[in-house]
């Protein structure tokens, strides 16, 4: 006979931090898998809805079943294949069958936004306490360390403090490009040094260097354009 232990641990308590004015908001938990809530949600839902209730095709084309091992996208169908298209209600029963697949995964692509949505709204609240506390104590220690850094007249520009090492770095100085037609007017008048002018390769020419003229142009790759199958519900 076996038993269980439960050992209850005492909760660490965390610090008050005294830059917090107020209490911050309560978050829920986010859950580690999402999509294994208790509360049946769109993909549960389109799961039974799917399950459930059968498609027109099915209910048109009851005698046309899926084959178990389509070939592969790419390979040819083997000799002896299981199935094969070669009627008009086939042809229904199949494009019926791809767009019920491209809506499931219409579906779950939106969903899958939905969550990502949630968890940057998450992230971006759960952050916000930490980023400001960061922000407001490096806005008041910077000073601080710039005058020690300049008292000791040392080539180095780290202070060593008990806790860390604090450094000074110069960032890049920064140009950004607020009104290009202005400014290139100005360049191409005054400093027609800082124009560059940029090379690049026409894609309709190279058509028709290749696919009209017959020319092979080296380090370039091209193919005929083949025709793909776009299907859309019938209104």
């Amino acid at each position: 006979m076996s038993s269980t232990v439960t050992l209850d641990r005492p909760a660490r308590q965390a610090a008050p931090d005294p830059l917090a004015d107020a209490a911050a908001p309560a978050l829920c938990p986010l859950p580690l898998d999402p999509l294994a809530a208790s509360t049946p949600g769109p993909e549960a839902a389109l799961a039974q809805a799917s399950g459930s209730a059968p498609a027109l095709a099915d209910l048109l084309f009851g005698d046309i079943s899926m084959p178990s091992t389509p070939p592969a996208e790419g390979t040819e169908a083997p000799a002896a294949a299981p199935f094969k298209i070669d009627s008009f209600d086939k042809a229904s029963w199949a494009a019926a069958r791809i767009l019920e697949a491209q809506a499931r995964m219409a579906e779950r692509a939106s969903l899958a936004q939905d969550y990502k949505a949630r968890i940057d709204a998450w992230l971006a609240a759960s952050n916000k306490a930490d980023e400001d506390t960061s922000a407001y104590l490096s806005l008041l220690i910077k000073p601080y360390i710039k005058d020690e850094l300049s008292r000791s007249h040392a080539r180095s520009r780290t202070l060593s403090l008990v806790t860390t090492q604090a450094s000074l770095r110069k960032s890049p100085d920064r140009v950004a490009i607020l009104d290009e037609a202005a400014a290139m007017a100005y360049l191409e008048t005054n400093h027609p040094t800082a124009i560059v002018i940029k090379k690049t390769i026409s894609l309709s020419t190279l058509r028709s260097l290749i696919f009209t003229e017959g020319e092979a142009v080296p380090g370039v790759e091209a193919s005929l354009g083949s025709d793909n199958l776009y299907l859309k519900p019938r209104s």
